[in-house]
């Protein structure tokens, strides 16, 4: 008797709403939609925002193309919409933690890299510009949606379901559960989702666990990111013992608990009439009271209001049956119409009749209701973020809103999302173009939930990047468009080091690091390579190189270098060396090889090799003394080579025989042939046959003696060419080569040639093995058979990258631009990643920038650059603007880009700052004065204690405009200007190393200064 009394009493506190859980109505779920007590169906669509910016012209015509899309759906009563928004900076850590950090410290601990210091200081920064906010819209069918035949089916389910489940006592009601009200209600959401995307806004159906996770979050806010789960149908559920003595225990011991007593934890607690606590905060209700006289787009409140750095939610609701819902004030206008106010209330309803009289524009019953919050012991600070909030609304659009409003728990509760559909606010009649615009799905998106890449939008929105992909982005072809000091070098060192701790590293073997070859001009990448050098720890610093290539003794690279065991080259590796061939036997001055020269060189490197494999014939004859190492293996495994004529060929198949690969791939590298040796293989029998009889119109030559000519003039000018191979980078995965002391480019027609050949050798040197396939076993032969197959699954299933620097030296170089087109074609299924950096947009070449799918634009020198970018890439006007006026260069809170992007086939235009830490950027600047003390305190105090004084001392990442001081004042003294530069970086090191001038913040506080410091010191 006394369990019913206190039910029946409960249900009664329930209809005058006194405790928090009677602010609930959701009963239960059914598939992808929650339902509510009175049978209504509530389905989640989580809004990532729009791929392309916009501008509000843009937004009108998007939102009066979804009134079109909608006016069915919301004519009549029976749906309804939500518009759901929440901004919360001093949530900011907990998201950024979930979509990037906690995964680039798991990763980089399985690599073994030590990344703890970039990543804290990463943590303690973003959170600081960054804001974590999340858009919803909640999508209601009411049963009056339905016909009165369909109610009469409803109500014969309900009936059915009841007799089928029997009492469930205080459990959710599983009856309420409906086929008809399903079905209404699908079509009701896949219009809503349709009209979105149709639109470019992305949209995606939330799980009824995630929304109602989302609701406890909305209302306790310490609870964000938590890994509660609310128990609904479906989910395995934990029996409750029955009391002792109960021989009929009630059903709701194995049934699920009602969603109300899951979702509330702590009791709200109302103090005064415009507070509200909730756990651990303090609530502030806003209503909207009167809605705006000029409707504006959401994004701009919140841009305005991200900006201010304050949390807020906010909540619209949206339904159909404006009009009807209206007509009593409609009335009361009229009669009471000699009050001037009521005169503007006639007016704006005449308006909104002949809105639908003439354009057949109806109108929606609208309310919105807004809170924000602070920590329960700062009552000032949630009165100063409540007037912040009034004020921005009644800012958006001449609004107005009240923080008065009765009860506050109900004013708080109406922006908690998804339990209830009402609201405190006043409705007001809008267009329904008006109140579209006026919800929150305007914001920009990423096409990615996560990433190991964390850019920020210029309203402090978190965006992640992934740049390994992944399956959104399966081909991955970037170009970097920025003129110099606009931050293009640390943007693509930001995104190999993304790469280094992205998911795409965890392969079949483990974590490695991905494969990564850059062809630089100068030494933009030389901080990405020595960071991760002393991420790796001494003993393993050899897996990233920096190197520079020279024509000099210690840098020979063999171009017939061979896969060891093999005695005749790939079909990608002989496909390089015709092409590198016919570029070195083609005039400077020309584009186009000889006519019949390709098929020449075709025959000469078949016949080459075929020289050098012949045992007896032209074959390579073993000497001792050219490898120790090589040597001591021989004698130290007992191998047994002929005592006459021993061939390193010989060698090679013993030690493969032998499984040393290593040793073999050294013992290989005087096996095979060089360049002299296809003097010899263009003389022979073979090539003489096909080609002595082509002679050149152009020279009167044969064919063959031309070819002759062009290859000693090679070997003349680039002996490191025609030698073994010594440049050797081991097993490295990292690997950069400084070309800018072998590629000049731009002085003269051979300058040129020699740039494009060195740009072709460097790919082949960085990326000779990224393009290996596992259908390439067949060309190897039987011995190795083992040893490479695993080599090249590896390979093949790791991410690699290629990256070009200062792409516009190949101009003109026709054969190495269709190489590198061929490299974009064929990257994706070889899993290869392709980056191209350069000054304007026309260096890329039309065939690279029609198959990019990434393209960051950093700045223009120019306006015909800026347009040129703009009209090539289709931007919008929007897009066009942050080209044209708001691509700045690097600044304090970061260096801002637009990243027009190609993923999910769908395209992205978006404006994104690359904001790092201090420590990050003295490690990644490419500035010459900022490398140049950088590079000294290296050498002095070591890469750690090195970053921590620089990011000490200059916590803006450069140190460029106190240099650029220093060398002004001194050069008045008449000094030259070189000379002046030089001493002043070395005087600024010195005092960062010793502790005074600008150093005098490193010493600790309590230390006092050396008596022999003076004041014009630290002044200078």
């Amino acid at each position: 008797m006394l369990k019913s009394l206190a039910t029946g009493l409960a249900n009664v506190s329930l209809i005058f709403k006194q405790p928090l859980g009677s602010f609930c109505d959701i009963e239960t779920s059914h598939n992808d939609a929650l339902i509510d007590k009175r049978g209504n169906y509530v389905t989640w669509v989580r809004i990532d925002g729009m791929q392309r910016m916009a501008e509000r012209q843009d937004y009108a015509g998007i939102t009066e193309a979804m009134r079109l899309d909608l006016s069915g759906a919301l004519e009549a009563r029976g749906h309804a919409i939500v518009g759901w928004y929440i901004s919360d900076p001093d949530a900011a850590l907990v998201e950024i933690e979930r979509v990037n950090l906690t995964s680039c410290r798991n990763i980089a601990k399985a690599l073994g890299l030590e990344m703890d210091g970039i990543l804290s200081e990463r943590a303690l920064l973003w959170p600081k510009l960054m804001r974590w906010e999340a858009a919803y819209f909640i999508l209601w069918t009411r049963t009056s949606v339905l016909t009165k035949e369909e109610r009469r089916q409803l109500k014969h389910e309900y009936a059915e379901n009841a007799r089928n489940i029997g009492r469930v006592g205080n459990t959710q009601r599983l009856y309420l559960r409906s086929d008809v009200m399903s079905a209404r209600h699908s079509a009701f959401v896949t219009r809503v989702t349709s009209a979105l995307r149709a639109h470019d806004v992305s949209a995606k159906l939330v799980d009824p666990h995630e929304a109602l996770r989302m609701s406890r979050e909305a209302m306790y806010r310490e609870m964000a990111a938590s890994e509660w789960r609310p128990s609904l149908p479906g989910d395995g559920l934990m029996a409750r013992c029955p009391e002792d003595g109960d021989r009929r225990p009630p059903a709701e011991n194995v049934l699920w608990p009602p969603v109300r007593d899951q979702l509330f934890y702590a009791d709200a607690v109302t103090r005064g009439g415009q507070r509200v606590d909730f756990g651990e905060n303090a609530f502030g209700p806003i209503d909207m009271e009167i809605g705006p006289e000029d409707p504006r787009p959401f994004v701009e409140l919140a841009a305005t209001l991200g900006q201010d750095r304050i949390p807020w939610r906010a909540s619209f609701l949206l339904e159909g049956s404006g009009r009807s819902a209206m007509q009593m004030k409609d009335v009361g206008a009229s009669f009471l119409s000699m009050f001037p106010g009521n005169a503007d209330l006639r007016r704006a309803l005449a308006y909104v009749d002949e809105l639908r009289r003439k354009e057949n524009h109806i109108s929606v019953k609208l309310r919105a209701s807004f809170a924000t919050w602070a920590p329960a012991d700062q009552p000032a600070k949630l009165r100063r973020r409540v007037s912040t909030l009034s004020q921005r609304i009644e800012g958006w659009g001449n609004t107005k809103t009240t923080a008065v409003i009765g009860d506050p728990l109900e004013g708080a509760m109406s922006s908690v999302p998804g339990l209830a559909l009402g609201s405190t606010a006043n409705p007001a009649l809008a267009p329904l173009s008006d109140a579209l615009g006026m919800l929150p799905w305007s914001h920009t998106a990423s096409p990615w939930d996560s990433g190991s890449v964390l850019f920020r939008r210029a309203d402090g929105g978190i965006w992640p990047y992934d740049p390994s992909g992944g399956r959104v982005r399966p081909l991955t072809v970037d170009i970097f468009v920025a003129p110099p000091g606009s931050g293009k070098s640390v943007l693509a060192n930001t995104i190999n080091i993304g790469l280094c701790l992205s998911p795409a590293v965890m392969g079949t073997n483990g974590a490695k690091l991905p494969l990564i070859g850059k062809a630089d001009i100068g030494k933009s990448a030389e901080g990405f390579v020595k960071l991760v050098q002393e991420a790796l720890g001494p003993n393993r610093k050899h897996e990233a190189i920096f190197s520079s290539l020279l024509f000099a003794p210690g840098y020979e690279f063999n171009i017939f270098d061979l896969q060891v065991g093999c005695e005749y080259p790939l079909p990608l590796e002989k496909a390089f060396l015709q092409n590198f061939l016919a570029l070195a036997t083609t005039p400077p001055d020309q584009n186009t090889p000889f006519e019949g020269m390709t098929q020449l060189i075709s025959l000469v490197i078949d016949e080459v090799y075929r020289n050098c494999t012949e045992l007896g014939g032209g074959a390579k004859n073993y000497h001792r003394g050219v490898d120790e190492e090589v040597d001591q293996a021989i004698e130290k495994l007992g191998i047994e080579l002929h005592d006459e004529s021993p061939y390193w060929r010989d060698v090679v198949n013993a030690l493969c025989d032998r499984g040393e690969y290593r040793l073999a791939e050294r013992a290989q590298r005087h096996a095979v042939p060089i360049l002299e040796d296809l003097i010899g293989a263009v003389r022979s029998d073979q090539v003489k046959d096909m080609f002595d009889s082509l002679r050149l119109a152009e020279t009167s030559e044969k064919a063959s003696q031309i070819f002759e000519r062009y290859i000693s003039d090679l070997i003349r000018r680039y002996e490191t060419l025609n030698a073994a191979t010594q440049l050797d980078f081991g097993p490295a995965r990292i690997i950069v080569l400084d070309l800018q002391y072998v590629a000049p480019g731009g002085n003269s027609a051979a300058a040129n040639r020699q740039t494009e050949m060195v740009y072709l050798l460097a790919r082949h040197i960085l990326g000779r093995n990224f393009f290996l396939h596992p259908e390439y076993i067949k060309f190897i032969p039987e011995r190795v058979h083992g040893y490479h197959k695993a080599r090249i699954t590896e390979i093949y299933e790791t991410v690699k990258r290629i990256d070009y620097d200062e792409w516009h030296r190949t101009q003109g170089s026709v054969l190495v631009r269709a190489q590198a087109e061929l490299d974009v074609r064929e990257g994706r299924k070889h899993n290869v990643q392709l980056g191209f950096a350069s000054q304007r947009l026309s260096d890329m070449g039309d065939g690279i920038i029609a198959q990019s799918t990434g393209r960051f634009v950093l700045g223009a020198d120019d306006q015909t650059e800026r347009e040129a970018i703009i009209e090539r890439f289709g931007l919008t006007e929007a897009s066009g603007k942050i080209v044209r006026h708001r691509l700045t260069g690097p600044r304090r809170d970061g260096a801002p880009f637009l990243a027009i992007l190609r993923a999910e086939s769908k395209h992205y235009e978006q404006f994104l700052i690359n904001s790092l830490g201090p420590v990050e950027l003295w490690a990644l600047s490419t500035t010459p004065a900022d490398t140049s003390l950088r590079n000294r305190l290296y050498d002095r105090v070591g890469f750690t204690e090195g970053l921590r004084r620089l990011s000490k001392v200059f916590p803006a990442g450069s140190a460029s405009e106190e240099i650029e001081r220093r060398t002004k004042a001194l050069m008045r003294k008449g000094d030259a200007a070189d000379n002046v530069k030089a001493g002043v970086i070395e005087t600024l090191a010195s005092e960062l190393i010793e502790g005074r001038g600008l150093g005098l913040v490193l010493r600790p506080q309590d230390e006092p200064s050396p008596a022999n410091d003076t004041m014009p010191v630290a002044a200078e």
